[in-house]
């Protein structure tokens, strides 16, 4: 008999079962945490090897069914019953005042991007280790530098340092997903590289650069920006007008954006 209850479809639930995977997700623990924060625990797999620095542990878990098995490891008064794009940041960092959070997450597959972009606005989480799909975790930190620039890839590096931790088969979890996971390391930059006062502008910004990231750049331009703006921004950079966007390098991809934001006709 499985130690794990029966997996909810709804919630995209895959337990990890890999002692090596776990390892590697919570330790080490990084540098001036002071306090720890776990999205979709399940059935407390990850939580008690968290529990064992002695930091405030916190855990957002929607499934009722693992309150009980969570309530011992952290205490019932750190369970947010609740979804965890719709928590309360500013509420919780309020009154906890804590401002180095080190945020740990099996992340449910469906809803991964929403919450690291959302995860990536929260000055005080310092540190993530997260688990993602492969193509999506590779999306964020491609393996390849060649041709592979993207919209994940550039705003989350210009909010964290970032590495791989480890790979996870189908065989590391019950039941198994049909892909391969990905384990994925954030460390918030001292000096983040577009300040978060901008971050939504260069969001948008990214959207259009990589809305198709394959087609020649400057006509894509072009059509969004007008003529004269992207002839201008993109040859001040210089930057031929047939780069397709996958090919820019990320130092191309703020030269861009910085003369986007400061254009003037």
């Amino acid at each position: 008999m499985s130690k794990f209850p029966t997996a909810n479809k709804s919630f995209g639930q895959h337990f990890l079962n890999s002692p090596t995977v776990i390892k590697k997700i919570t330790s080490p623990l990084p540098n001036g945490t002071d306090a720890i924060l776990e999205i979709g625990p399940g059935p407390a797999v990850l939580t008690p090897h968290l529990a064992q620095y002695g930091l405030p542990l916190f855990v957002i878990e929607m499934d009722e069914r693992f309150v009980e098995l969570l309530a011992p490891v952290v205490g019932a008064d750190h369970i947010f019953r609740q979804d965890a794009l719709t928590f309360d940041w500013q509420s919780f960092l309020h009154q906890k005042g804590f401002k180095s959070i080190w945020l740990v997450s099996n992340l449910p597959y469906n809803v991964s991007v929403p919450l690291t972009l959302s995860f990536l606005r929260i000055p005080e989480i310092k540190n993530m280790t997260l688990m993602y799909q492969k193509e999506v975790a590779e999306k964020i930190l491609p393996k390849e530098q060649r041709n592979s620039m993207g919209s994940l890839h550039s705003l989350n590096l210009t909010q964290f340092e970032m590495n791989h931790v480890v790979h996870a088969p189908p065989g590391a979890f019950v039941p198994p997903p049909k892909v391969d996971s990905q384990v994925v390391n954030f460390k918030r930059r001292e000096m983040p590289h577009i300040p978060l006062s901008q971050i939504d502008d260069f969001e948008h910004f990214l959207r259009i650069v990589f809305a198709n990231r394959r087609k020649q750049l400057g006509g894509l331009l072009k059509k969004e920006w007008g003529t004269d703006k992207a002839v201008t921004c993109m040859t001040k950079c210089g930057l031929n007008l047939e780069i397709r966007a996958e090919a820019l390098t990320y130092k191309e991809v703020l030269q861009l954006y910085e003369n986007y934001y400061t254009y003037s006709p």
